[in-house]
């Protein structure tokens, strides 16, 4: 085998080496940009439940409210019952 006929081998495999190197970077990029739109769409989904339990406190404190107004008003008018069956 020739000096050129090395030098050639040692540079096609320099070149198999180096796309691999290539195609290795290109699955990591195509990986990094998978897992960056899927974080993406994580920050949305939180942010959605995020607003989702602020509306679901406020339904929780309203009705209490309501609970807390209906029970005065059952109590009062318990208190009438009785005064009126005394």
């Amino acid at each position: 085998m020739s000096e050129l006929d090395k030098a050639m081998e040692a540079f096609s495999a320099a070149l198999d080496k180096l796309e691999g190197a290539l195609a290795g970077r290109e699955v990591q990029a195509e990986a990094r940009s998978e897992l960056e739109n899927q974080i993406a769409s994580l920050k949305e989904d939180r942010a959605r439940l995020a607003e989702e339990l602020d509306i679901a406190h406020a339904d929780v404190r309203r009705l209490d409210g309501l609970n807390a107004r209906a029970s005065a008003e059952i109590d009062a008018t318990l208190k009438d019952i009785d005064r009126l069956l005394a």
